[in-house]
């Protein structure tokens, strides 16, 4: 190493130990730069007001969204019995004048399930049995098909029944390289 670097790397040592950053010493943007937003102070919320926590999500989002025109959503039972198993048909409704065709895998619908608190308490089965067939959903326009099924028997990740209360059934579809987000559907563990 030669000397000045030396002598710096000791100086600048001994002077970060008693360092202080003020706004001052940040440079400022170059002109003609981007710009960033100004900041706006974050109002604390009133003493008593529940904080909503940040939405947590085990789902994929790897392919861009379906670019035709069109509505998805869970449809099945509202009021569940833990540890029964249920139902839901993923569904896909083209509002769009041509046709919605996709040849997906049988396995292409990912959910999970999240509790009032929104912590996700169960996830897509990992050992769920998925076959290579390919499945081809054609939906014409103004018409409504079914893309899959979600099965979820009101257990967590750890096969325990939850505790009942009100859940939201979050989905995904992520195959035909498109992504469709049916709307959540909040339903009632008994």
């Amino acid at each position: 190493m030669s000397r000045p670097l030396l002598l710096t790397l000791a100086l600048l040592g001994s002077t970060l130990a008693h360092a202080q950053v003020s706004v001052t010493d940040i440079p400022a943007l170059p002109q003609g730069g981007a710009s960033l937003p100004a900041a706006t102070p974050a109002a604390a919320p009133a003493q008593g007001t529940p904080v909503t926590p940040p939405t947590v999500t085990t789902l994929p989002a790897v392919n861009p969204p379906l670019a035709q025109p069109h509505t998805a959503r869970l449809e099945g039972p509202q009021t569940v019995q833990a540890g029964q198993a249920n139902l839901w048909n993923v569904l896909l409704t083209n509002t769009g004048d041509r046709a919605i065709s996709l040849q997906h895998g049988a396995c292409d619908v990912r959910f999970e399930v999240v509790n009032a608190a929104g912590q996700v308490v169960r996830t897509t089965p990992k050992d769920a049995i998925c076959t290579l067939q390919i499945v081809g959903t054609e939906v014409a326009p103004g018409q409504t098909g079914e893309l899959q099924k979600i099965r979820w028997e009101g257990r967590n990740d750890q096969n325990q029944n939850v505790p009942a209360g009100t859940y939201t059934i979050r989905s995904v579809f992520n195959g035909d390289g498109v992504l469709i987000r049916p709307a959540d559907l909040t339903i009632t563990v008994r």
